[in-house]
């Protein structure tokens, strides 16, 4: 959202739990060639899915559970609104998230089968993922255990590290944005602020994100690159294992002070935990733990992760600590 925050309701800072977070956007780049706003399947339509009912909704999106008439399989469908979208000057990062959509194959990433629009609506196929927010599990549960965090630290590492191969920054890690399918894997999903860098060793400087997770560098509009995605891991880290947020950003009031005061970890972490968050909240991006080309190994390596194997992690060999109960294809238990 262009210079603020829209429809953010967030709770007050004392409390255990926080409502759903929105983004805040400035100064949009271009990120990628406007010709790909015309891309659509041109033989799918409306018409051709079943809408069984409305899982979720945002400032200019609302998500369907649909079912395709052909085939009769479950899907999710993403709704946009144009005429928000072009008000809000949104239409680059909409764009870039359909093209990063179509383009990435990953386990660990949220699939698209296809897209369409008419003349009010942009409209996403994609793979509805049944177990539903991580957020929800959060909230439910008020903070997760070592076994439950590693695991989904530890996926969420594969997926970050899949984006930074291919030159990608995501720029908006947190509950909200990580799904659980039906066997417990995370799915990362939302990909509309991510970065594609073009150039080698570029940086960006757009303010974007979600405050809770947002990177000092950002705020300090002094250059970023990927090293931002480990800090918001090292934010969401902490979150899981204390129920609250490390950062209490309301009401996009960002003070860079509040950065450089010393962590406060609770006694009930493990030091390996608290290592772990107080490496990957390094403010030098540089020092920052999974920052530079070693990172992903440096990351591995964290005695946090010594009972992790890691090639079977990424090969989804490892048994997920919570496995979703589900009767059907359409059980939505876990969807507000």
């Amino acid at each position: 959202y262009e210079g603020g925050f829209k429809n953010n309701k967030m709770g007050c800072c004392c409390c255990k739990k926080r409502e759903k977070t929105t983004n805040i956007v400035v100064n949009s780049e271009h990120l990628i060639d406007k010709k790909a706003e015309e891309e659509s399947e041109k033989s799918i339509s409306l018409e051709d899915f079943d809408i069984l009912k409305l899982i979720g909704r945002g400032s200019f999106a609302k998500v369907y559970l649909v079912r395709n008439k052909s085939n009769q399989k479950i899907y999710s469908m993403k709704k946009l609104d144009k005429p928000f979208i072009k008000q809000n000057r949104q239409e680059q990062h909409i764009i870039n998230e359909r093209i990063l959509l179509a383009k990435m194959d990953n386990p660990f990433l949220v699939k698209l089968f296809c897209a369409f629009q008419d003349n009010k609506h942009l409209y996403f196929i994609m793979e509805f993922i049944q177990g539903g927010e991580l957020f929800f599990h959060l909230h439910r549960e008020i903070r997760f255990d070592d076994e439950k965090t590693r695991f989904y630290v530890a996926e969420l590492i594969i997926a970050l590290n899949f984006l930074h191969k291919n030159k990608i920054i995501y720029r908006d890690i947190k509950p909200e944005n990580i799904l659980l399918d039906v066997e417990g894997h995370i799915k990362l999903t939302d990909f509309g602020l991510s970065k594609i860098c073009s150039r080698k060793n570029e940086k960006v400087y757009t303010i974007c994100g979600t405050p809770f997770y947002i990177a000092p560098e950002i705020i300090e509009k002094k250059g970023y690159n990927n090293a931002v995605d480990w800090w918001s891991l090292g934010c969401l880290m902490y979150e899981m294992l204390d129920g609250k947020p490390l950062f209490n950003f309301y009401n996009s009031n960002i003070d860079i002070k509040e950065y450089k005061k010393p962590i406060k970890l609770a006694n009930c972490f493990s030091e390996e935990a608290k290592d772990l968050i107080t490496k990957l909240l390094d403010l030098d991006p540089k020092k920052r733990l999974g920052a530079g080309p070693k990172g992903f190994e440096n990351l591995k390596m964290h005695k946090y992760f010594e009972t992790i194997n890691w090639d079977d992690l990424e090969n989804r060999k490892v048994e997920p600590p919570f496995v979703p109960i589900l009767n059907s294809s359409t059980d939505l238990r876990y969807f507000d």
